[in-house]
């Protein structure tokens, strides 16, 4: 039986007008309905993973930042996996050297000292009141020093704009993974950006983290994806899925290919878990 379904958000759960379908919210809601406890599972800080939630109308566990931080609900920490601080310093004068574009989260804030408009318009979220942004933004001089400032750790820092770089993107992957990819987590949400995080801190590591607190087994967890970032969840959970829209590694190692996320997708998942259920009550 399948008791905790873990969902991506960007290319998964939100379409490509990142809103959630109302099937979607439907189907969510069955699933809660049922006694199956659906966790957002991103990259994303836990601001934007409540927002959704709040859309969702639930609270509901979160797990964000790839892992580095896991919620029990909205007010409850269970724990956080921040980079470590010589880390962390290190990959910004790394990137500061190739030039390479950055920015790094705490638990509820975007640091960076460039405004990249395309990352910002993803962080955008409207309200009754007009548009603002998911999470706090902090454009400074020096990101590194005002996180300091403000005695706060960062859980993960992203790499971007590769393909506008002059090394290409495929180059500047590779500069990258030569560099830290030994000692670090490296992956990606999707084309033109890497990730990285502390070396035990993906998703799946975030799923088991929280399965354990819930008393909740490895085989009655389920997760859903698009990308890379979410091949460990989906390889190592009991029912993989796949999206429609997903990239062709995250595709072969799933239980389940399922709709894009500008479709179905969601939904036929979670008929797929209730029936599951229905046929493996004590599984």
């Amino acid at each position: 039986m399948i008791k905790l379904f873990a969902i991506d958000m960007d290319g998964t759960l939100l379409n490509s007008k990142n809103r959630i379908n109302e099937s979607s919210i439907e189907a969510i809601r069955k699933l809660n309905e049922s006694g199956v406890k659906t966790v957002l599972c991103s990259g994303r800080v836990v601001t934007s993973l409540k927002v959704n939630n709040d859309i969702l109308q639930t609270d509901n566990p979160m797990i964000a930042n790839n892992g580095a931080v896991i919620k029990v609900n909205s007010k409850k920490v269970l724990s956080t996996h921040p980079l470590e601080d010589k880390h962390l310093k290190e990959i910004i004068d790394f990137c500061e050297n190739h030039k390479f574009v950055y920015h790094f989260y705490d638990e509820d804030t975007f640091y960076s000292n460039s405004l990249d408009f395309d990352r910002l318009e993803h962080l955008k979220r409207d309200t009754d009141y007009g548009l603002n942004y998911q999470c706090n933004i902090n454009i400074s001089e020096d990101p590194y020093k005002t996180l300091k400032q403000k005695d706060h750790n960062a859980t993960k820092i992203l790499i971007g704009c590769l393909a506008k770089h002059p090394y290409g993107e495929e180059k500047s992957v590779k500069i990258i993974e030569n560099e830290f990819k030994d000692r670090l987590y490296i992956t990606s949400s999707g084309w033109g950006s890497v990730e990285i995080m502390e070396p035990a801190v993906n998703k799946w590591n975030g799923i088991l983290e929280l399965a354990d607190f819930l008393g909740i087994k490895v085989s009655e967890v389920a997760a859903i994806g698009d990308s890379f970032n979410d091949l460990p969840m989906i390889s190592k959970s009991h029912l993989g899925f796949a999206m429609g829209n997903a990239n062709d590694k995250v595709k072969k190692i799933a239980s389940y290919k399922v709709s894009d996320n500008n479709s179905t997708g969601i939904s036929e998942a979670a008929n797929i878990i209730l029936e599951y259920n229905k046929e493996n009550p004590n599984v």
